[in-house]
């Protein structure tokens, strides 16, 4: 497996992606570079089997800390429980210490296998909310829990 930053021309890829997995597509504007994020690809065989990225908040927003926080990860449905969303997640996690010492991630209460991947990487639990920078969990019927790994 390798693993890049994600261009324009991944688009196309990442879209089937979600199509795949049942998702909303990711936009243009979700994979364009900025210095406060990274977007990468997972390319297996010459072919993209996942994404994931970052975002960068500046401002704290209510109990939400300030800083950078682990984005959406979308793995075809095919090559899902290989270690794709691993990877992806310690590369994040690494351009994240490059510029801080805190990183953040909120999930649904019951994505276990989420939760789980991300407990095993050195995240734990620091709340949970009914809502984490304008994100709900089931149209408001689960709770979301906010994590941070400290380098």
């Amino acid at each position: 497996m390798q693993m890049r930053e994600a261009t324009f021309a991944d688009l196309p890829y990442i879209g089937a992606i979600c199509d795949a997995s049942g998702r909303a597509r990711w936009t243009r504007e979700m994979i364009t570079p900025t210095s406060g994020r990274v977007v990468l690809v997972a390319i297996v065989q010459d072919e993209v089997v996942g994404a994931a990225k970052t975002h960068f908040h500046g401002e704290p927003e209510g109990r939400a800390p300030a800083g950078h926080y682990l984005g959406g990860v979308i793995i075809d449905p095919n090559f899902r429980r290989r270690g794709i969303g691993s990877a992806l997640t310690r590369v994040r996690m690494e351009w994240i210490w490059a510029r801080s010492s805190t990183a953040y991630y909120f999930a649904n209460e019951h994505n276990t296998a989420s939760i789980i991947m991300h407990e095993t990487l050195g995240f734990q639990s620091i709340g949970r909310f009914a809502q984490i920078r304008g994100v709900t969990a089931d149209n408001g019927r689960s709770e979301l829990v906010l994590f941070q790994a400290r380098q």
